[in-house]
């Protein structure tokens, strides 16, 4: 059923609004970090966690851009454990939230639906999705859209080619945007591309985009690279095993981030026992 899904997207060209993108919306900083922290989750695939937090940031942040984007993140996380009945709920909320406009809410109505075998309410929620699409006309919201699809097919559908196509797609449309940059940064260390990914974080520091996020990615890239290389995630086996140059080029990010106001306690850690 999720090839159906795919399979219709990618024939009519949907894109989807920006729902997920966090910084489109109106949110103080509280509202803001718990967001990021339920999203970090998500992406990390640990749902149950992550609808715990969802139910922090809804239960703490009341306009109408942070209810409608609460409802969409729990539908994802229901739809990716399996819940499909209360995707649809949450799906529908955020719909009666934005009056029927909530683009990802149909999407993650639909990816619900064709799951429980509903073919045609499936059919029925991606033709509101072409529809309030095609209507449009503003480049930067297009450009989100297309992000988002990119999002949704890297994180919930796997798949990769698609992911990566319909983010290219929004990089053209507003190829200004930094935020899209780290993306596909993001994307390329989820499939373990590590150089690529590097090169993308690389290009958003030059496109602007703030430093401590751009140090703090490369950081993970290479964290998640010694990890994977050696086999381990032990800092005193990593230290052993990594070369002098692998250190360098890991601590280098690793300070850089800290000296801009990372405060993290387990990367003070690590810095100390692998970098000195």
């Amino acid at each position: 059923m999720k090839r159906f899904l795919i399979s219709i997207c990618i024939i009519l060209g949907v894109s989807i609004s920006s729902t997920t993108y966090a910084q489109t919306f109106t949110m103080g900083k509280k509202c803001r970090a718990l967001f990021d922290e339920a999203n970090a989750l998500l992406n990390e695939e640990a749902y149950a966690e992550a609808l715990a937090k969802l139910d922090e940031f809804s239960g703490n942040c009341k306009t109408k851009d942070a209810k409608e984007l609460g409802a969409v993140s729990k539908a994802e996380a229901y739809n990716n454990l399996g819940h499909y009945e209360k995707a649809i709920s949450e799906a529908d909320n955020a719909l009666k939230i934005t009056k029927d406009k909530s683009l990802a809410a149909y999407f993650q109505k639909g990816i619900a639906l064709q799951n429980l075998g509903d073919v045609e309410g499936s059919k029925q929620a991606l033709s509101n999705v072409i529809k309030l699409t095609e209507m449009n006309q503003n480049t930067g919201e297009r450009a989100n859209n297309y992000a988002l699809m990119a999002r949704i097919y890297g994180r919930q559908l796997n798949e990769e080619d698609s992911a990566m196509w319909y983010l290219d797609k929004a990089i053209a449309l507003d190829p200004q945007q930094s935020d899209f940059l780290i993306q596909k940064g993001d994307l390329y260390l989820y499939y373990d591309q590590y150089e690529d990914a590097y090169a993308a974080y690389d290009q958003a520091l030059a496109n602007g985009h703030d430093r401590l996020v751009v140090y703090q990615s490369r950081t993970q890239v290479g964290l998640k690279k010694m990890e994977n290389k050696y086999g381990t995630n032990k800092t005193q086996e990593l230290r052993k095993q990594m070369t002098e140059e692998e250190k360098n080029m890991l601590c280098a990010d690793i300070q850089k981030a800290l000296d801009l106001g990372w405060r993290d306690m387990s990367m003070d850690m690590f810095s100390a026992m692998i970098c000195q």
